[in-house]
């Protein structure tokens, strides 16, 4: 697994909590480029590009687990070998769920790792809007539509990023250009075709792990246009958590660290320093 790390420019004393940032589905670690830096200021940030996607290694189907469970023990793992006592996690869509399971099997440690949560419009069990989408491609003519677009993604990159944008004028050619490094890339269509693959199993499986984490302070940020994951949904994992802050951004859709960069990082850090 590859990862981004900026060592704090001007640390605080005590140091404060790292911040380990995880991207969606078919994300990497440049899904943070207008994040990094800012939080960069006075913490070590990190920004990892998960198993099979990105720049990390892409092993054949059938060779890697790509289950949340598995997600999300690598992701555990890396974490602790970066020497931090304390990390705050921020994730996104699928990475939102693969955080949240990390966390969870944190608590199984004696020595806690993970302090706070940052998700936004996470992937979680009561997404109903998007569980039709999600079995049809675990279905076999979804599969064959999937290779499809795996054929031509350099074609269907564009249209692809715009419905995850509200405003599509706020795309940038080096956006474009950063995501053709997945979507031009048939391995992430396959990828992407393992991870939906145990998708049924693995929302059960975080539904049972939520109580676990309830007590971690959590801030859940969406966007008020997302169509992949709908605001609302987010009303009912906000019950799962005690200390939870709920906050939609106007005239924002499914990636609100790219698409309002400035708001999203004002409200997360202050969620983490408050």
């Amino acid at each position: 697994m590859r990862y981004l790390h900026l060592p704090a420019a001007a640390p605080a004393s005590p140091a404060l909590p790292a911040v380990a940032f995880v991207h969606g589905l078919m994300g990497y670690s440049f899904s943070w480029r207008y994040n990094l830096d800012f939080f960069a200021r006075s913490r070590d940030v990190y920004a990892v590009d998960l198993l099979g996607i990105g720049h990390s290694d892409r092993p054949k189907t059938g060779a890697a687990d790509f289950s949340l469970a598995a997600a999300a023990s690598r992701l555990l793992a890396l974490l602790r070998t970066l020497g931090h006592s304390q990390i705050d996690l921020v994730g996104t869509s699928h990475g939102g769920a693969v955080a949240m399971l990390a966390a969870s099997q944190d608590r199984a440690s004696p020595a806690l790792l993970i302090r706070r949560l940052v998700l936004a419009a996470p992937a979680h069990p009561f997404m109903t809007d998007a569980r039709l989408r999600l079995a049809f491609f675990r279905t076999s003519f979804g599969r064959k539509l999937m290779h499809g677009l795996a054929a031509c993604g350099w074609a269907l990159s564009g249209q692809a990023i715009g419905r995850m944008y509200a405003d599509a004028s706020r795309i940038t050619p080096e956006t474009r250009a950063g995501y053709a490094i997945n979507l031009d890339d048939p391995r992430s269509y396959e990828y992407a075709l393992e991870v939906v693959r145990t998708w049924r199993s693995d929302m059960q499986q975080l539904q049972a792990a939520l109580p676990s984490i309830a007590q971690i302070p959590v801030l859940l940020l969406w966007g008020a246009e997302d169509q992949a994951v709908s605001p609302e949904s987010g009303l009912l994992l906000r019950e799962c958590f005690r200390h939870a802050e709920y906050v939609v951004l106007p005239h924002v859709g499914h990636l609100p660290y790219e698409e309002a960069p400035e708001e999203f990082n004002r409200r997360v850090l202050h969620f983490l320093d408050s």
